[in-house]
């Protein structure tokens, strides 16, 4: 029970810290609304149907990964500054620790993104159905996933400035390789079979896909639900795994 009660407490800390940085945030939601509406009404005007509807879930997406993945910058100053260090000698175990970053991960991309569905809400109101309420906790389950990427970039980035541009690189290929942005018929038109494969299977695609059924009007399938729960349970259990690395090394030799 001591460990359930310290790790929830660690999650508490590490969650505080991405709203101390409120005004990032402010900034952060202020961007993604002006992509929303900017982008979204000019490539309508384009495009042969509407990409508004199409445009607005995958914004919230993306700001539910920029969110998600915000955790493994938290933990690469932690190790920096010496939090980690003060984490690993508190009675709690490298699980525990590891654990509680990716819960942490999971609740500040839900946050974000639940505050640009809101306001996605007032300028699609299709989103208001029983299918998107559905899909908040898969949401949450996409962003302890993502959070196990930002566990991945601190493995491979080690210390220095490294880190920023492998998060750079990730980024960039989610987002790209994703249906976040453009539907899948415009992908297979230009990418070879196994990009499309990587585009299906983009844990982003899938969700934002998935959000899109409710604008349709169209029930989710549990096929989609299931492959969605897989995705996101892999990239979870993989995260897990490096940051339990990441400290297990940082424990015996004071450094990663």
């Amino acid at each position: 029970m001591s460990q359930t009660i310290n790790l929830l407490r660690v999650t508490r800390v590490d969650l505080s810290y991405f709203f101390r940085t409120k005004w990032l945030i402010l900034t952060l939601i202020t961007l993604n609304l002006s992509d929303m509406l900017v982008v979204g009404l000019i490539y309508s005007n384009m495009m042969s149907f509407d990409y508004f509807i199409f445009f607005v879930p995958g914004v919230v997406i993306a700001g539910m990964f920029a969110a998600a993945l915000d955790v493994g910058r938290r933990v690469h100053l932690g190790l920096s500054e010496g939090v980690s260090q003060y984490y690993l000698s508190l009675p709690l175990s490298v699980n525990a620790i590891a654990m509680a970053h990716i819960l942490s991960a999971g609740l500040g991309g839900i946050i974000f993104s639940g505050t640009l569905l809101l306001v996605a809400l007032v300028f699609v109101p299709k989103l208001i159905s029983l299918s998107t309420l559905l899909m908040m906790p898969f949401m949450f389950l996409v962003s302890m996933g993502l959070g196990g990427i930002a566990a991945v970039i601190n493995l491979f980035s080690g210390g220095g400035e490294r880190f920023w541009a492998f998060a750079e690189g990730v980024q960039m290929a989610f987002l790209g390789l994703s249906t976040v942005f453009y539907p899948l018929s415009a992908v297979e038109k230009v990418m070879p079979f196994y990009i499309n494969t990587i585009v299906i299977y983009n844990p982003l695609s899938q969700i934002a896909d998935a959000l899109r059924t409710s604008l349709a009007v169209q029930p989710i399938t549990a096929s989609s639900l299931i492959l969605i729960a897989i995705t996101s349970f892999f990239m979870l259990a993989l995260g897990f795994l490096c940051y339990r690395h990441v400290f297990s090394k940082l424990r015996v030799q004071g450094k990663v």
